[in-house]
């Protein structure tokens, strides 16, 4: 299967009190999809545990097209593009039933050693992906988070528990949004203008009761968001808000 198709609903639960999607529900989205096709291809958790490897995401990008309404009933699609030195590019795309674009996102996956922790790859992995150099990527490649030098800004000091936790043992990479998000409806208008793009990159794992350095700037329709660990940079995340008014879903 190269291309995988689900069909879901979207929850109130999907969404924040002015019935947007959350950014952290995009991301969790997009990596359920990207698990779900994995583990059809034959490299699911489980399969890569056993050979001392789990999947990891390194970098994420996604752009609202349209958000989709409480109840609404979408289809998920994503595919893997070419790995290449141990990056396997990812692309995701969320439709109407009409087949209009709601959201399209990207992604860049690694496989990280169980015990060193380092990136690592095996041939076996590459080898089992499917050839899908004939589809056309439904979004380009993730870029790199922007930071904002000015502009209103929080700094705060966040302890994950263990509910943002995954199986990997460490924070879920979708956590940081839900924090992003509570920021932004401080500092800006999120009824009018909610979330229209999203970039993110990881580079540390974080992990239950570790104190984790957030500092967030927001900046006319720009945010960019920082979490540092011992003064090391662990994740950087960077958007932008609709210009115009976007009425509720």
């Amino acid at each position: 299967m190269r291309q995988l198709e689900n069909t879901f609903k979207i929850l109130s639960s999907d969404c924040d009190r002015y019935g947007f999607m959350k950014m952290n529900r995009i991301l969790v989205i997009m990596q359920e999809l990207a698990g779900e096709h994995s583990d059809l291809l034959g490299w699911s958790f489980k399969n890569t545990l056993r050979h001392g490897a789990v999947w990891v995401v390194t970098r994420n990008e996604f752009e609202v097209i349209q958000y989709p309404a409480i109840g609404q009933a979408v289809v998920g699609k994503t595919f893997p593009g070419r790995p290449r030195r141990g990056i396997y590019p990812r692309y995701y795309r969320i439709e109407d039933q009409a087949g209009r674009p709601l959201i399209l996102g990207s992604s860049f996956w690694a496989l990280a050693d169980v015990n060193s922790r380092q990136m690592t790859d095996l041939p076996e992995v590459a080898a089992g992906f499917p050839d899908t150099g004939d589809l056309t990527p439904y979004f380009h490649n993730p870029g790199a988070p922007d930071s904002l030098e000015e502009g209103s800004a929080r700094e705060e000091v966040w302890h994950p528990v263990y509910t943002d936790l995954d199986r990997n043992g460490h924070v879920n990479n979708t956590r940081a949004a839900d924090w992003a998000l509570c920021y932004l409806s401080e500092t800006s208008n999120i009824e009018d203008h909610p979330v229209r793009s999203v970039i993110a990159s990881y580079h540390k794992e974080l992990y239950e009761g570790q104190p984790v350095d957030l500092a967030f700037t927001a900046k006319d329709r720009a945010f960019s968001m920082l979490c540092s660990v011992g003064g090391e940079a662990a994740l950087r995340m960077s958007g932008s808000l609709f210009q115009e008014r976007i009425p509720m879903p």
